[in-house]
């Protein structure tokens, strides 16, 4: 059976003919959904200008995303913007997915390197290429290859990655009826939207999400247990 995959992608260039590309070479194996946003689209641009609005765009990642289950997210480093590069994206992406993995491809190491430690990294001190190194695994950066391989390390992530956690597709189910309000086994999340509760699965960011599984799991094991009587 072939897995599903959903994969975020930014980039200021058009990405069509790559990614029609990977879903053909994959297609044994995967059904691939990519979301691409591309950063110097007309409609993300400022008004009477031919400059990106951030705003616009951290809009644009906040509607594409809702609802969908992300496996991993992509970026250039470099989007032809004075003021935003890939790893500003990164950070904005995880204003709304905490927890999200991150490729960076870039044809300029250097200017990755700068811009995370804030100069080159011959002139860097250890303090600094430490500091730099922790800077990209806080931000769930998990590779950083160069422009012309990243569909292949993609590949190679997809085939490695291929078996979904159960949360992974817990969450998945429950973005799909993201809309569906909890009322039942779990007193404290009665309220809460499915979608709230997988937001809080995939960024751990309250206990309560994993006495909610344990209590789901349980009524799951009850009603087994009743109809096999």
């Amino acid at each position: 059976m072939k897995k599903t995959k959903c994969i975020l992608l930014f980039d200021d260039k058009d990405q069509t003919k790559i990614i029609d590309s990977i879903k053909l070479s994959t297609r044994q194996e995967f059904d691939l959904d990519f979301i691409f946003i591309r950063t110097s689209s007309a409609e993300l641009k400022k008004e009477d200008s031919e400059d990106l609005d951030v705003a616009k765009l951290k809009d644009k990642i906040a509607s594409e995303i809702k609802d969908k289950q992300i496996d991993i997210a992509l970026t250039d480093f470099g989007l032809e913007c004075d003021y935003l590069n890939g790893l500003d994206v990164v950070h904005m992406v995880h204003e709304f997915r905490r927890n999200l993995n991150f490729f960076v491809y870039s044809g300029n190491w250097n200017k990755v390197i700068h811009s995370v430690i804030g100069e080159d990294y011959q002139h860097a001190s250890q303090e600094q290429l430490v500091e730099g190194i922790n800077a990209l695994i806080h931000a769930k950066i998990i590779n950083c290859v160069d422009r012309i391989d990243y569909q292949e390390d993609l590949l190679k992530y997809l085939r490695h990655d291929s078996e979904d956690s159960m949360e992974h597709r817990l969450c998945a189910l429950l973005r799909a009826n993201g809309d569906m309000v909890f009322n039942s086994c779990c007193p404290e999340l009665k309220g809460k939207t499915f979608i709230e509760i997988a937001e809080m699965i995939d960024d751990k960011s309250d206990a309560r999400s994993e006495d909610w599984i344990e209590a789901v799991l349980t009524q799951t094991i009850a009603y087994l247990t009743e109809v096999n009587r």
